[in-house]
């Protein structure tokens, strides 16, 4: 038998390997045997090398591997290796996984063997290698395996949570709890496993997430946090242990006893105050939700949580307040608009599903123009002339300068006359033009001007025009400007000579420098 070959042990060295000694020890046996006995029948071949290991200086607590050479030296493949600890062997060894089931000929693998010691001392076991019945030159080999410990440092698990109680929280929704788990120690702290065992078996309510780290590694006096998530789906306690095992040798496993219940979510509740029948452009909108009710007898509704969750493309209205039991919703264009609410009772449990409200703007004039933009701060106008008339001139144009426009040579009714509701000369819109009830064969153009950019940076905007007849939006068309002082000359608009017949829209699309006039 060859003498074993020490391998030395570097001071902190955390990984360690006999690959030398085995490659040795190949050396050191005969060489490769592919021609054998001619009267002996074919056999595969099983070698171990090294034939035995001994290490010292292993530090306690922490992983050192010991690599063993499985070789083949004859022609045929050898079949059925398998490899384990013999009875006996210290509890500080283990197998890593992964090794082949089957050997080439002429092949080298590798068995590895982990020992991770608990404390000082001097330890032992056998690692036990087997094949099919007819390998040579036997089927089982035993390699015995020494190892001598140091005390190079230790890793130390702390500051970890005596218990979890989980706050209340409705049925049916998620609470997360965060697990800070410390090395105090001054050496690496190696999470084995992180897994949460429930009291009642099959019980998933409470659970790691993510599943629990396999191999993970705490550096000295670093912090890592564990995601513990109670996702209850009726009102029963729910309890178990979360058990975290690791290299501690002092703890090699931590079990921190975990709880939660949940109870009856608030109920949301939202109403529109007016109804929701008759909401045109500009109008405002109140929203009321103290129709909200609690869960249980002994709470009270004590916070609301208001988002808005749909707004017509274009629109920047905004809720009047996020926070308050009623809030207001100021319209600006047409199309549907969605509030949505959230609320609290006075133990933090937040209502299971939000309650949502939406409600149609629709204009109630027969001709409804809206001109919105993309520039923050640039000043952009719609103007509406009639009868193929000049822009920037109050006898044809209702613009910013002559929003309702009345009299010769405009007609003496109102309702036939465009008016400019807003002049918006501080980004986005919308400006809106109506016409209540457009005279028989009316005709207007649309454009929109680039009175200003007001920035010195990036004057580039994009500019939509939409076009709602009888209550539909009929057309939307979009223009890009680089820079301010352009005249967009963008459709025709032909009213029909019977009242309900659609209108004819005719796209221009012309783009013009145009210098503001004043």
């Amino acid at each position: 038998m060859p003498v074993p070959v020490p391998v030395p042990v570097p001071e902190g060295s955390t990984v360690r390997t006999l690959l030398l000694t085995a490659l040795l020890g190949l050396l050191a046996t005969n060489a490769c045997r592919c021609i054998a006995d001619p009267l002996e029948r074919p056999r595969p071949g099983l070698h171990v090398t090294p034939d035995e290991a001994t290490l010292s200086g292993v530090p306690v607590a922490q992983d050192t591997r010991i690599a063993f050479l499985v070789r083949n030296d004859r022609t045929l493949t050898l079949h059925e290796l398998a490899a384990e600890l013999a009875e006996g062997s210290d509890p500080a060894f283990r197998l890593e996984e992964g090794f082949p089931d089957e050997v080439l000929p002429g092949q080298l693998v590798e068995v590895v063997v982990l020992v991770r010691p608990v404390v000082v001392s001097q330890i032992t076991a056998s690692l036990i290698v087997t094949a099919q019945e007819d390998a040579a030159p036997r089927s089982r080999v035993e390699v015995p395996i020494t190892v001598s410990s140091i005390d190079a440092g230790m890793p130390d698990i702390c500051e970890v949570p005596e218990s979890i109680e989980f706050d209340r929280i409705g049925q049916g929704t998620v609470a997360r709890v965060p697990i800070p788990v410390k090395n105090c120690g001054i050496r690496d702290l190696i999470l084995d496993e992180v897994v949460f065992e429930p009291a009642v078996a099959g019980d998933e309510s409470i659970r790691v997430n993510p599943s629990g780290p396999v191999g993970f590694a705490v550096g000295p006096s670093e912090q890592v946090s564990l995601d513990l998530v109670f996702a209850p789906d009726d009102l029963e306690r729910h309890c178990g242990e979360l058990v975290i095992r690791s290299n501690d040798p002092d703890e090699p496993e931590v079990r921190m006893p975990a709880c939660g219940q949940a109870v009856e979510c608030p109920l949301a509740c939202a109403e529109l105050v007016d109804g929701a029948d008759g909401i045109e452009p500009f109008d405002t909108v109140r929203i009321d939700g103290r129709c909200s009710l609690p869960g249980t007898p002994d709470t009270v509704i004590e916070a609301y949580e208001w988002t808005q969750s749909i707004r017509p493309p274009g629109s920047t209205a905004v809720l009047s307040s996020t926070s308050a039991d009623r809030v207001e919703l100021p319209t600006d264009v047409p199309g549907e608009y969605c509030a949505r609410l959230h609320v609290y009772d006075n133990t933090g449990v937040r209502s299971c599903e939000a309650a949502e409200v939406c409600f149609d703007v629709v204009p109630t004039e027969d001709l409804h123009i809206q001109l919105v933009w993309d520039h923050p701060d640039a000043d952009l106008d719609l103007h509406v002339t009639r009868d193929d008339g000049a822009p920037f001139n109050h006898d044809t144009d209702c613009y910013f300068s002559n929003r309702e426009p009345l009299g010769a040579p405009w007609s003496d009714d109102p309702e036939q006359n465009p008016r400019l509701d807003v002049d918006d000369d501080g980004g986005y819109g919308p400006e809106n033009t109506n016409v209540v009830h457009p005279a028989q064969n009316a005709r207007f153009t649309v454009y929109t001007h680039y009175w200003r950019a007001q920035t010195d940076g990036d004057p580039r905007t994009t500019a939509t025009l939409r076009v709602f007849v009888y209550g539909q939006q009929v057309i939307e068309l979009a223009r890009t400007f680089e820079s301010d002082e352009q005249l967009w000359e963008a459709l025709d608009i032909d009213w029909p000579a019977i009242q309900g017949a659609p209108a004819t829209i005719t796209q221009v699309g012309q783009v013009t420098p145009f210098p503001r006039p004043f």
